[in-house]
């Protein structure tokens, strides 16, 4: 490669930049002889705006027998390919107290290594540490396109109990990927297929002496995508759970997770493993408990004292997470995560004398049951608790949560629960959307050119909690920010917004807001007209579904706000226009939107109610068309006329 330097004046800045452009000639060289410019331009042509892209990935797990174990080594090649020039690019291998990082390797196409950069460490989620899982992260630098590097990695899986899920997609396009299984005859692993529909994906199994090899090969896969408001890519994206069922060594055979029991009884191992000691709890549980009058009065005592005294952190440790802390460590340290918390709740009631166990449970971001045995099923644990002939579900890192209600993210998932050598299988109960009710009534009038009101806003389910967590976290002079926008968001500095309550911290009740507000720009006046803004939140409006989206919408919660307002018409006007309104429903959701006149008033109503928290993708373009027909509504005006 010949570089041309015409009449370049050396001197300060331009002597550096000559030097630098000297150094990154060999560089330059080696990258030119590891290009392919047609195999970019045909990428860049079927993954657009992608800078990296994979035109091969082959991932090869080989299963063993080592040391009375099942165990697996993982060998990984990514032919990675520039589609832009100048690229710098991370590339990460997890790993953790059963993964094990091997050799790593980084070549151009024609065998010459490329400078790499490696940093290992804890793995950090929106600065939360799980202490057993790390990251090395190999970074290095594609200076033209078209340029071709393979790396490769080994892991090795200690137990594959803990290789549960493998995505085909990656966080680059990948033109071809394929996974390989090879499994001795002596071993029993078996794959369960999650959301091939839709995707060019092919499986072949053949014999290789006294293996089998299970190879499956994907095509034409677009960049793994994150997006807002959706359950996670086990929703959407194909994947592979891997069950390990069992081995047989010297004759002897060895489940490792072959069903349901199985797994429970691995759970069941690393709960007695830990060593809980009463003492420093007793003093306190008999101090909440001295005055209650009923086992619910007790039980509540002690969940919402867990919930209101220790902080909640994704805290993993241990055995990949699965290993609850002990309770008294809990206790005294003032925090843990999920799994410390719930034991720590549960040795309180046991203290208390209730009859309390353990329970694994799993989020509703994971769309399996206890039909796929696997710790793949789980990522969280609870407590429940019987008195009687009932049973309380208690989850004590949901803050401000009800005795007797349960968190949106657990509701109709299936609960593993203790029992001994046994167990009980059984499901959170589902509630309906009225269960996160907000009712807004208010009573507006006309001064002159400022719309008045009153009213009151009442507030049920995951929204009062979480309502209650953040006012209970903000500074105090920002609560009355807080609560002002609730009721009137994005007034403006003229306006006249009051909150004349303060919500209490009650749990069991709905919190209920109070409050005044005085509005300068809701009327428009023209000659003898009054065009009126009556509902400046506009709930949904514009909330258009994208059809490239490939995931449902969620909305977190389960969905019902109804606003209802009454305008005085004042004296010497009468209306003579009103929005048509709107009235859509189906099985997923309905939007009444109503004008009318009734005497002196006119009654607004608005009230949307989406049933299962969730736009199916399937319902987008249903939702879509409803949601035009509303923002037509919204933006139409009542229009009140001067009496001659």
């Amino acid at each position: 490669m010949h570089l041309s330097i015409n009449r370049l004046h050396i001197a300060g800045k331009n002597a550096a930049l000559l030097v630098a452009m000297l150094l990154l000639l060999p560089a330059l060289a080696t990258a030119q002889k590891n290009t392919n410019a047609e195999r970019a331009a045909a990428l860049r042509a079927k993954f657009k705006d992608a800078k990296l892209a994979l035109y091969g990935y082959q991932s090869e797990y080989t299963f063993d027998i080592r040391n009375s174990t099942l165990q697996a080594t993982l060998r990984e090649q990514l032919d990675i390919i520039a589609l832009d020039g100048s690229v710098d690019y991370n590339r990460p291998v997890f790993y953790n107290d059963n993964i094990t990082v091997g050799e790593t390797e980084l070549r151009y196409t024609s065998g010459k290594s490329l400078p790499v950069s490696k940093t290992c460490g804890n793995y950090e989620v929106e600065d939360i540490f799980y202490s057993d899982a790390k990251v090395c992260a190999y970074k290095f630098f594609l200076l033209s396109p078209g340029t071709e590097v393979t790396f490769t990695s080994r892991q090795t899986y200690t137990d594959t109990r803990y290789l549960t899920k493998i995505f085909f997609h990656d966080d680059l396009p990948v033109e071809e990927r394929t996974i390989t299984f090879s499994i001795p005859a002596s071993a029993t692993v078996e794959f369960i297929e999650k959301n091939f529909d839709g995707h060019n994906i092919t499986r072949t199994v053949t014999p290789d002496g006294s293996r089998k090899i299970y190879r499956y090969t994907a095509k034409n896969l677009k960049a793994l995508k994150s997006e807002s408001h959706s359950l996670g890519p086990l929703h959407n994206y194909p994947h592979l759970v891997v069950i390990s069922k069992d081995f047989t060594a010297s004759n002897v055979k060895t489940n490792v997770i072959a069903s349901v029991d199985d797994l429970y009884k691995w759970y069941a191992s690393l709960v007695k493993e830990v060593k809980n000691d009463q003492a420093p709890m007793k003093a306190e549980v008999a101090r909440l408990t001295a005055t209650a009058k009923t086992p619910e009065d007790k039980i509540k005592a002690i969940y919402y004292w867990v919930q209101d005294n220790i902080k909640y952190i994704a805290f993993e440790d241990g055995i990949a997470g699965l290993k609850p802390d002990a309770a008294q460590n809990v206790y005294n340290n003032r925090y843990g995560d999920c799994k410390g918390m719930a034991n720590l709740t549960k040795e309180m009631l046991k203290i208390a004398g209730f009859d309390a166990r353990i329970t694994w449970i799993g989020t509703n971001r994971i769309p399996y049951s206890y039909e796929v045995p696997s710790l793949a099923v789980d990522n969280h644990m609870i407590c429940t608790v019987t008195v009687g002939d009932k049973q309380y579900i208690l989850d004590a890192t949901e803050k401000y949560i009800a005795l007797g209600m349960h968190g949106e993210r657990i509701q109709g998932k299936e609960m593993l629960i203790e029992n001994g050598d046994k167990f009980i299988v059984k499901k959170v109960p589902v509630s309906g959307a009225d269960q996160n009710l907000i009712l807004q009534e208010e009573s507006l009038l006309l001064e002159g050119d400022l719309l008045r009101g009153q009213g009151a806003m009442t507030i049920h389910g995951e929204s009062k909690k979480n309502i209650l967590y953040m006012s209970t976290n903000i500074r105090q002079e920002d609560k009355h920010k807080l609560f002002d926008n609730l009721v009137v968001p994005d007034y403006t500095n003229v306006d006249q917004v009051k909150v004349t309550n303060t919500p209490p911290i009650d749990r069991e009740k709905a919190m209920e807001i109070k409050y005044t507000y005085g509005l300068t720009n809701k009327v428009t006046r023209f000659d003898n007209e009054l065009y009126i803004d009556v509902d400046w939140n506009k709930a949904f409006k514009n909330l258009k579904m994208e059809d490239e989206r490939l995931s449902d919408y969620y909305f977190n919660r389960k969905i019902n706000t109804k606003v209802t307002k009454k305008l005085k018409v004042p004296d010497g006007y009468t209306v003579t226009h009103l929005p048509k309104g709107l009235r859509k429903s189906n099985d997923d959701f309905s939007i009444l939107v109503s004008f009318e006149q009734k005497g002196s008033e006119l009654m607004y109503t608005n009230q949307i109610i989406i049933n299962h928290g969730r736009i199916k993708k399937s319902d987008f373009a249903t939702w879509n068309a409803a949601i035009q027909e509303l923002n037509e509504v919204y933006n139409d005006q009542v229009v009140l006329t001067k009496k001659n």
